[in-house]
């Protein structure tokens, strides 16, 4: 991913923290399953799979809803989904690895910029990082697909930071982020959890077991610097 042209240029990694620290995909399943049941609506992780995968969240309700010949306010449940989810979320604060607050540090170490895309807030998700510096951001933002992040999403999560997506490496929870990434040409770790182990993560330049320091080296590794 080296080249002349940007050799001055800031190298980043941006983390899908949700779903790849957090795991966030079984969070998510459960607080949209229990808010469509008040609908009348079943969803478990083969009707998640099979009609929300790789959708944005209205596309895959409506596919949803329509397999069960239901109707429903699909803004309000969407928001309502979400609302819940966020607040799952920030439950799971505490089971944030030591080897991701290693892994970070050692990224900062190394002059990159790291990006935590996260639905929680900012000030609850900083304050795991006690030692960090200004190059660590958390970037607030919830996106409109379902359990993933789509090539704009990524190539957003960038720009907003003064990066180029083409000289960062992004951390990912779903195959369908490896896509997204690959079509925002970044670098690709990922993290794969039982809900989206069945997804194709080919492309990836590694995958990660268990986070440490060490990963830092692939890191550098796969930045070509």
């Amino acid at each position: 991913m080296s080249n002349s042209s940007g050799a001055q240029l800031q190298r980043g990694v941006i983390v899908e923290f949700d779903f790849a620290v957090l795991s966030g995909h079984r969070p998510l399943l459960d607080t949209c399953s229990a808010r469509l049941a008040k609908e009348g609506v079943k969803l478990d992780a083969t009707l998640m799979a099979r009609c929300m995968g790789g959708k944005s969240f209205s596309v895959g309700l409506n596919a949803l809803c329509n397999r069960q010949e239901k109707t429903v306010d699909v803004p309000t449940v969407i928001a309502e989904c979400n609302e819940a989810f966020a607040t799952a979320l920030k439950g799971e604060l505490a089971s944030v690895p030591a080897g991701f607050v290693e892994f970070v540090s050692a990224l900062l170490s190394k002059g990159l910029k790291v990006v935590l895309v996260s639905r929680v807030d900012v000030e609850s998700v900083k304050a795991l990082f006690p030692a960090a510096t200004e190059k660590l951001v958390v970037l607030h933002e919830a996106a409109n697909s379902f359990g993933f992040t789509s090539w704009d999403g990524w190539r957003r999560a960038a720009r907003k930071n003064d990066l180029h997506e083409r000289l960062c490496v992004a951390v990912v929870g779903s195959g369908f982020s490896v896509k997204g990434a690959l079509t925002s040409g970044m670098g690709i770790m990922a993290k794969v959890n039982p809900l989206t182990e069945h997804q194709d993560f080919s492309g990836c330049d590694k995958r990660i077991e268990a986070y440490s320091a060490a990963l830092a080296d692939d890191v550098v590794r796969v930045l070509g610097i």
